[in-house]
Order: structure tokens, then C-alpha cells, then sequence
């Protein structure tokens, strides 16, 4: 059946956090974006490695891809529909400029560690009183923080905790995981079989993670200062769009970027007066 937006859907997504839009994709509009999603995805390893996560934005590649597809994605009414009774009136779910592809790696499984977007933006050392006060700002603003991921191939890679994204407090057993070594490579003498049963173990451990099951053509949206992370296997083929949903409306409440900046330079400024 055609995807048919539900109001029940709003609610779901402020009280989860997240929302899955099934078989939102056309069959044919997914043929043509596996066509140049399988360019991509060779490209993506070839620029970047074969463990590279992804190739963004896709907007540089359009000597090797050809885009139209992925602006055909961007047009698509279904979404732009759904997006709209689901947020409102200026958001936009699809930027060629911004979007990616994110696909598997090829040697060995790696997890990318448990984390949220803003929190991670910013290293612990750097962030103060200002930081935190702006970030509170934007937490609970639909405006920010709106995160896609669309499946071309079905893909099972995220994992998230449904509901973490109301509260900007950490629960006991709540730990940010990203940068171990022992997440991105396994550790000498590890199959990879035991390197998955690892990371996958990684995931399930972390207190009320659920696994996102994307079907072809399956539109997730999530607000990503939840705690989220991407677990990735060398064997199922990925090819997912990862964009943002984009507020396109008055802006001048925006000022996040440049408090992040600002907090940095802070920060390595501190730190070269002390190694004087």
C-alpha cells in the first residue's frame, strides 16, 4: 500500500524521538537511485578507504554520479508532504548540497559509539557555561536536530534510546563510546565474527537501546541528541541517504554553530597558554 501519514505519527515522534515513514520511496525511484548509489558507494571507498562510513556531500561528485536521481528524492511529494504535517511548514528533508551516502566497510566491522549529536560536537574539555547554556536553548527546538536516514537497501545499522532525547541528563549506564579504539578496529588476533558478536554486544548492553530495521525505501527520522549509534558490518550491502531535515523558515535564533566554534577556540587557546 501507498505510505499514508497518520496523525498518530506526531506523537510518536515527539515521545520516541523517532519515526520510521515504510515503503515512503517509490519502486521506481529506488531503481534509479541503486543505480548511482552502487557509484557511490565504489567511489566512497576509493576516495575515502575501505572503511569509510561515507561519501558527502554528494553535491562534489556529480562528474561521477549522476544526481538527478537524488534530486528526484529531494522533489519527492510524499515526503515533502509528510515531513510538512509531521513538523510544519518550512522544513525541507532532501539538500544535495548536504547530503550523503553512507555505506559498509569493507575489511572489518566497526561501531561507531554511543553518543549525541551537540553533546559531541564540542570536547568535554571545552565545554562551560556558555556552551551548556546555548545548548539547552536548542534542545528542545524542533528547529535543530533533526536527523535522516532513507534505506536503498535494507539495513539494520542504527541503534537508538527511544525517549533520551527529553532530557539533556544522562541515566546511570549512559556513557559516551565514540573514539575507542577497540570500537573502530578490533583489537589484533579478533575474527571478525568475534569483533561483531563484540560491538553487537556494545549495542545491546547500553540501557533501553533498540535496534532501527530499515526496509528499501524506509525514511527514518530522528532527533539525534538522543543517544544513538551505528554499528556496521562488512557482509550486507548499504547504500542509505543521510541528510538532515532542514529549517528553512526566519533564522535568527540560530547562533549554535558559532557558539561551538567560539567554545573551541576558547579552549585551544587555554591550552597553548599553558604549554608557554
Amino acid at each position: 500500500m501507498p505510505f499514508r501519514f497518520e496523525e498518530s505519527m506526531v506523537n510518536e515522534y515527539l515521545s520516541r524521538g523517532y519515526l520510521i515513514m515504510r515503503e515512503i520511496v517509490p519502486p521506481a525511484l529506488l531503481r534509479d537511485l541503486r543505480i548511482e548509489a552502487e557509484k557511490a558507494r565504489a567511489l566512497a571507498h576509493k576516495l575515502n578507504g575501505p572503511q569509510t562510513q561515507r561519501i558527502q556531500p554528494l553535491s562534489r561528485h556529480g562528474a561521477d554520479l549522476d544526481l538527478r536521481p537524488f534530486h528526484d528524492y529531494c522533489e519527492l511529494p510524499e515526503l515533502r508532504d509528510a515531513i510538512t504535517s509531521l513538523l510544519g511548514p518550512d522544513y525541507t528533508h532532501g539538500h544535495v548540497d548536504i547530503m550523503g551516502l553512507l555505506t559498509e566497510p569493507a575489511d572489518h566491522p566497526w561501531n561507531i559509539g554511543w553518543h549525541r549529536d551537540g553533546v559531541v560536537e564540542v570536547p568535554p574539555e571545552a565545554r562551560d557555561e556558555i556552551v551548556a547554556a546555548k545548548l539547552a536553548e536548542a534542545w528542545y527546538d524542533l528547529r535543530h536536530y533533526n536527523q535522516v536516514n532513507c534505506a536503498i537497501y535494507a539495513e539494520s545499522c542504527t541503534w537508538y534510546v527511544p525517549g533520551s532525547h527529553l532530557r539533556q541528563w544522562d541515566m546511570p549506564g549512559e556513557e559516551q563510546t565514540t573514539g575507542q579504539a577497540w570500537l573502530r578496529k578490533p583489537d589484533e588476533g579478533l575474527s571478525n565474527t568475534e569483533a561483531e558478536r563484540l560491538y553487537l554486544a556494545h549495542c545491546r548492553e547500553f540501557p533501553g537501546a533498540v535496534q532501527g530495521h530499515l526496509g528499501p525505501g524506509d525514511f527514518m527520522i530522528y532527533r539525534n541528541l538522543a543517544w544513538h549509534t551505528g554499528n556496521y558490518i562488512t557482509y550486507q550491502p548499504r547504500a542509505t541517504i543521510h541528510d538532515i531535515v532542514r529549517y528553512e523558515g526566519e533564522k535568527s535564533w540560530t547562533g549554535w554553530q558559532e557558539t561551538k566554534q567560539d567554545a573551541i577556540r576558547r579552549w585551544q587557546e587555554r591550552r597553548e597558554t599553558s604549554s608557554e
